[in-house]
């Protein structure tokens, strides 16, 4: 066993103890379809985007590429500023002890998953996302002062010192620019145990330092979605999400692994199908009144814009198909792009009188009123 410790207060009355460090995956795969790709057919590719430089400084440089012995890392800390500044700790450091919460014998401390222990202590993840009761949670005495034992699983040691730091007022330790990546496991930790309000002016640095709108749709917009929920910045969060509801092309492109944000893209995703249901009713709908007379200003005006409605949905093969739900591979943005490529051709008839000319632009009209509304 190899066995790092950092103290982060010395004077700390716990020790949190990270078990198996990086073993969490909280990478993010996103397949994107290149430039030129016929929409809704097979050619993605995995985002290749670069989002972990600057490299994080590892705090395991000893035993980093060994896997013969398992490492755990010490944390020692303050449980009042633990308590303060997270809920989770609050409710797991005031709660109910099977036996006595101080060892006066550290020569043999109890097992971790036997008398001792304390649930809940804290949580994993599984290969389905979810958060999990604890594999193992203890609270022992390490040593004859009265010092509590925190299991914590997973974690990247570099994010979770950081976090930890700042919790007990360290803010200058937090780099002003680190790699997005990283933000994104800070984040993390920062969402798992609801510490936003102790990280609160941390975040608003690094929102000022490093935070700029995503270009185009892919996985790091998908990654500042998730950091803005987790640090709380609304106005961003409502205007990521905007944009991954317009330009998002499904939920099944999307591989999170154990980042916690399945539950924000299956809510979007949901309302980019709803955006898309209603486009296609809405089509579906002015065909009907055109065929009706319901539609248009009189009955030569109504026949020649369901012609055009009937010969563009055939021309442009986004609208053509009998798509289903969940519409992978078509985006909100991209039909709205077909609308605007949907031709406008005048016409007219003479009659005994003098001539009398029509345009198709009036059937932009039916459509425009087609595109949802934004949320």
């Amino acid at each position: 066993m190899v066995v790092l410790t950092h103290d982060v207060d010395p004077q700390g009355d716990l020790v949190v103890v990270l078990k198996e460090p990086n073993s969490a995956n909280l990478t993010l795969d996103v397949s994107i379809r290149p430039s030129g790709t016929v929409l809704g057919k097979e050619g993605y590719q995995n985002d290749k985007d670069v989002l972990n430089l600057p490299k994080a400084k590892s705090i395991l440089p000893a035993v980093e590429g060994s896997d013969k012995e398992p490492v755990e890392v010490h944390f020692k800390v303050s449980s009042q500023h633990m308590k303060l500044a997270s809920p989770f700790f609050e409710q797991m450091l005031n709660g109910p002890w099977r036996e006595s919460t101080f060892s006066k014998a550290p020569s043999t401390p109890p097992s971790r998953a036997g008398p001792g222990s304390l649930e809940p202590c804290a949580e994993i993840f599984d290969d389905a996302y979810e958060r999990l009761p604890p594999r193992s949670a203890a609270c022992t005495s390490s040593s004859p002062l009265p010092t509590r034992e925190v299991n914590v699983h997973g974690w990247s040691p570099e994010a979770l010192l950081l976090v930890l730091k700042v919790i007990h007022g360290m803010n200058d330790e937090f780099p002003l620019v680190t790699s997005v990546e990283f933000l994104a496991e800070v984040a993390t930790i920062v969402d798992y145990y609801q510490c936003q309000r102790a990280v609160q002016l941390a975040g608003e640095v690094r929102h000022q330092t490093m935070y700029r709108f995503p270009l185009a749709y892919g996985k790091r917009c998908i990654l500042w979605l998730f950091i803005a929920w987790a640090f709380g910045w609304r106005d961003d969060f409502s205007k990521l999400a905007s944009f991954v509801i317009e330009h998002g092309e499904g939920r099944r492109l999307i591989k999170s692994n154990e980042l916690p944000v399945t539950v924000i893209l299956g809510t979007l995703d949901n309302k980019r199908q709803e955006c898309i249901t209603k486009i296609l009713t809405r089509l579906d709908e002015l065909a009907d009144e055109l065929g009706d007379d319901r539609a248009g200003c009189d009955h030569r005006c109504s026949s020649m814009l369901l012609g055009s409605l009937l010969r563009e949905r055939k021309n442009l093969s986004l609208l053509d198909p009998d798509l289903q739900s969940p519409y992978t591979g078509y985006s909100v943005h991209e039909y709205a792009k077909k609308f605007s490529a949907f031709r406008v051709i005048d016409w007219g008839y003479r009659g005994w009188g003098e001539g009398v000319y029509y345009s198709t632009w009036v059937y932009h009209h039916y459509i425009d009123a087609a595109a949802p509304e934004g949320d």
